[in-house]
């Protein structure tokens, strides 16, 4: 599926935002997960800045609009917010858009996570997202080349994580606190408690920051 697919859905009620993945895609708790014990604590979130304006965007790393956000959006908030007090979260929530690959995709990013970050560094996480999203839906062989190719971890770090399962605690953590604040698509942004009504509009999203500055 091509990362450039644009999903719209209808307007939602209250103040989730409109175009996501579930336009196609309903958001429930992926089969891979139904068991697992969620532990926030197994990872932290991966972070860019450290300002008083809060960016929280909730992806699926299958979904194309969210593809879509990582190529277009995401550049532009780099570029024009990051960099002046904005803190940026990623935060996990496989619908899951493509029920064999959202869940691997996002357990391969943690394990890049782990292997070069610390608790207030995300390391690789972002390149490796970025990379990793930009090929479309990656397939495990795909996901233990890029870590290699993009990023310089070893081919082993992340053949292990999607053998394991490593960071399902996580993934379901996560999955469970969007769920919580109401996320039902994806991407959704937040920007402190506000919810960006198209989050594929850069504009709009570095307007919403800037107002909240």
């Amino acid at each position: 599926m091509n990362r450039r697919s644009f999903l719209t859905a209808t307007a939602a009620t209250g103040s989730v935002a409109i175009a996501g993945c579930t336009a196609i895609f309903s958001a429930s708790l992926p089969d891979e997960l139904e068991d697992v014990e969620p532990d926030a604590d197994q990872l932290p979130t991966p972070t860019i800045g450290s300002g008083d304006v809060s960016i929280d965007v909730y992806e699926d790393l299958a979904c194309p609009s969210c593809q879509e956000f990582q190529a277009d959006v995401f550049p532009e908030l780099e570029a024009r917010v990051l960099e002046d007090g904005a803190t940026y979260r990623h935060h996990d929530f496989p619908l899951p858009a493509d029920e064999d690959r959202s869940v691997p995709m996002a357990n391969a990013a943690r394990a890049v996570q782990a292997a070069t970050g610390t608790d207030d560094d995300p390391g690789e996480f972002f390149d490796y997202k970025r990379a990793v999203m930009d090929a479309g839906t990656a397939g495990d062989e795909e996901l233990v080349e890029i870590a290699d190719a993009a990023v310089d971890v070893d081919s082993s770090v992340v053949a292990d994580a999607l053998e394991e399962g490593t960071y399902y605690p996580t993934l379901a953590a996560e999955w469970e606190a969007a769920d919580d604040r109401g996320v039902d698509r994806t991407p959704t942004v937040f920007v402190d408690d506000e919810a960006v009504e198209d989050p594929l509009d850069a504009d709009e999203v570095v307007a919403t920051v800037e107002d909240a500055a």
